[in-house]
């Protein structure tokens, strides 16, 4: 039975570039293929479940939230420019 389900619903996506090592590369294919779906689903049901369960990362991230959505990171992870110091006078 795999850990992972099939897709039920559609969530808008966003590209993301990143290097895997060629095992977990290899790994995530064939999983992507035992259940029938893609390697992007797999990686982020791995998002979704794993981390998760990181308590401290869930109380920090509910912290970051709850701030002004000026300091929110922007998708490419980086605070946005509203909420950084500017450096220039």
């Amino acid at each position: 039975m795999p850990v992972i389900k099939a897709r039920t619903n559609r969530v808008r996506t966003v590209r993301h570039i990143c290097r895997l090592q060629e095992p977990q590369r290899d790994t995530l294919v064939l999983y992507a293929r035992f259940i029938g779906d893609t390697a992007d689903y797999v990686v982020n049901q791995l998002i979704e479940t794993v981390i998760a369960k990181d308590r401290e990362f869930v109380a920090w991230r509910a912290a970051l939230l709850s701030e002004a959505p000026a300091s929110a990171p922007t998708n490419d992870g980086r605070a946005s420019a509203r909420g950084r110091a500017s450096t220039t006078s």
